[in-house]
């Protein structure tokens, strides 16, 4: 009897720990909002994008959703649902790889029987995002999507008509919140050159506000004018800037209510572009200054605003002067015939003829009826040293504010092969500068006194205009053979 009653002892010891294990186990799989509890990657929801006539989120702030077709070559198209009234041009594979997301729910775990558990602690007794997906069969899926999970990968959801809650990937409820602007297509400016009259440029850091007439030529290079409020061509600079703009592809848009405008820049934007067609149109655009690495930005043909990385944009803070071509006037020697020049009493009439430089072997180029094709010992026509004087006359800024007299001290006037008159004047501004004329109309620029008056020395390529008229008479009085060299300081 001993030794069967020693035999049971451990039976019996064997019993109690099967039956603590099981109330272990049934504790265990107590229902939990913090854990995820049971069977993995179910198949939960899974519809065919083809199958599906509409698909809608429903949240606080109306949600949005897409009616979608198929095409005769058996492609998806979708487009918003009239309900959220835009006719927005959209990205179809976008809108296409959204419906997949919300459409297909493959859950991490099943938590439990939903009659069982108290809704509100997963975000299910009101949740944040409704699905509803309404199948081309007439029958409507509607999906609820709760709370994240403690750890943040996965969320809780529900399906009508099935009672249990299950976990997904958190990913959901980020597709849940997506609005329209996730859905434009990527957009440029479409703006053709040949069909640009002209672009208005506002800076408001430096109040530039410039209006600029667009020319294609047979390269289909555009060269940009100037027309208000002054008159002079634009430099490689402001075209590069317009070039910008005008390639900018748009693919990142962002929600931005009345109220953030000022926050984002765009409520008095820093720089604004408006496009004139030679039809008419307008074509509008607004930008903020940098912000973090973005300018933000809206345009009147585009829906919503947009961003875009300071690594797409160049030249908006090009300083005035740099965007505008430097020169009051600018004809290649082969298109000149005659310049004349007044500076008191003194003056000078230049004619020249050529179909190539002004230095080439057959050209003309007499300076008050004498030959000024006199040469440097290394080779530096004087001819070319006047010409390049007259015609690079640079101005060095901009004064609206001024309203100078018309009493010139120094006037050039330059007539082409066809006849183009064109007379710059120069008005005393100070010690330093003149005022320029064009054509008796004050240009609203100025000009270094250096650009008239200096005496480079040796240095043949920093004359003044009139001084290099002077230099040109010095060289004629005083060639040997036709070559004369300027004397260094002190010989």
């Amino acid at each position: 009897m001993k030794s069967v009653k020693n035999l049971l002892i451990p039976f019996i010891v064997m019993l109690v720990l099967v039956g603590v294990a099981v109330v272990v186990v049934i504790t265990n799989n107590k229902p939990d909002p913090t854990e995820q509890t049971a069977e993995a990657n179910e198949n939960v929801v899974n519809i065919d994008p083809f199958l599906i006539s509409s698909i809608k989120v429903e949240r606080e702030d109306g949600g949005i959703g897409f009616q979608g077709s198929v095409d005769e070559n058996n492609n998806l198209n979708w487009a918003l649902l009239e309900e959220y009234g835009s006719d927005a041009q959209l990205n179809n594979s976008g809108v296409t790889s959204w419906v997949y997301m919300l459409s297909n729910f493959m859950s991490s775990s099943t938590v439990g029987d939903s009659s069982e558990l108290d809704l509100a602690e997963y975000g299910l007794l009101d949740p944040a995002y409704t699905i509803v997906i309404t199948r081309y069969d007439g029958t409507t899926d509607r999906i609820y999507i709760g709370n994240k999970t403690v750890d943040g990968y996965n969320c809780y959801f529900m399906v009508e008509g099935d009672p249990n809650i299950y976990t997904v990937a958190a990913a959901k409820i980020a597709y849940c919140g997506y609005e329209i602007i996730d859905f434009l297509e990527s957009s440029s400016f479409d703006i053709d050159y040949s069909s640009l009259s002209t672009v208005e440029f506002k800076r408001l850091a430096d109040e530039t506000d410039i209006v600029a007439t667009c020319t294609v030529y047979d390269t289909g290079d555009p060269v940009f004018n100037v027309i208000s409020p002054y008159e002079i061509g634009c430099s490689p600079y402001f075209t590069s800037l317009i070039g910008k703009i005008v390639d900018l592809d748009i693919s990142a848009y962002i929600d931005i209510h009345e109220d953030e405008l000022q926050a984002y820049g765009l409520e008095t934007p820093a720089y604004e572009f408006d496009f004139t067609m030679n039809d008419g149109r307008i074509l509008s655009i607004d930008l903020s200054a940098n912000i973090n690495g973005y300018y933000y930005g809206r345009c009147n043909t585009i829906d919503g605003y947009f961003k875009i990385s300071e690594m797409q944009l160049d030249y908006l803070d090009t300083q005035l002067m740099m965007l505008l071509d430097s020169y009051l006037v600018y004809y290649p020697a082969s298109e000149m015939s005659k310049i004349t020049g007044t500076y008191g009493d003194e003056s000078f009439t230049y004619d020249i003829e050529t179909t190539d430089s002004i230095s080439a072997d057959d050209a003309v180029a007499l300076l008050n009826m004498r030959d000024a094709k006199v040469f440097t010992s290394s080779g530096r026509s004087y001819a070319a040293i006047l010409y390049e004087s007259l015609i690079t006359i640079s101005v060095s800024g901009i004064d609206l504010e001024a309203d100078p007299e018309f009493e010139p001290e120094l006037e050039f006037t330059f007539i082409t092969n066809d006849y183009e008159t064109t007379t710059l004047s120069f008005v005393r501004r100070d010690d330093n500068s003149y005022f320029a004329f064009v054509n008796g109309e004050y240009s609203y620029f100025y000009v270094p006194a250096t650009q008239l008056f200096k005496d480079a020395g040796t240095d043949t390529y920093n004359y003044g205009a009139w001084t290099a008229y002077e230099l040109a008479n010095e060289a004629i009085d005083n060639a040997i053979a036709g070559i004369y060299d300027i004397p260094a300081d002190g010989d």
